[in-house]
């Protein structure tokens, strides 16, 4: 079990993949965090501030290689950031419905 992040600069963007990764059952559920803050340093070597949004969503760690290859064919000009973490503890119940309520791989 994984957390999956995926990171977008258009929350349109960010809609769309949770839908369709929630109807191709790739993920349980997503929680979608808006204007999350991201500072990084520019060319110029001085920091930048901008918003993004990011999705949070419970998955099976085998599903995210298919997961990153659907958005990089959807969204090759525009991909995002796509990393997950690793799920260490979680309720059994939970496990339960997470094995039952996605893809089967």
């Amino acid at each position: 079990m994984v957390l999956l992040h995926v990171v977008s600069n258009d929350e349109n963007q960010a809609n769309e993949i949770v839908d369709f990764l929630t109807k191709d059952k790739l993920i349980l559920e997503a929680v979608i965090l808006e204007k999350v803050k991201v500072r990084r340093r520019n060319a110029a070597g001085e920091l930048d501030t901008f918003n993004q949004i990011m999705i949070m969503a419970k998955t099976k760690a085998l599903l995210f290689n298919h997961i990153a290859d659907l958005l990089k064919k959807k969204y090759s000009s525009n991909m995002p950031s796509i990393y997950s973490l690793p799920i260490v503890n979680m309720d059994w119940d939970q496990v339960n419905e997470l094995v039952k309520e996605t893809a089967k791989i």
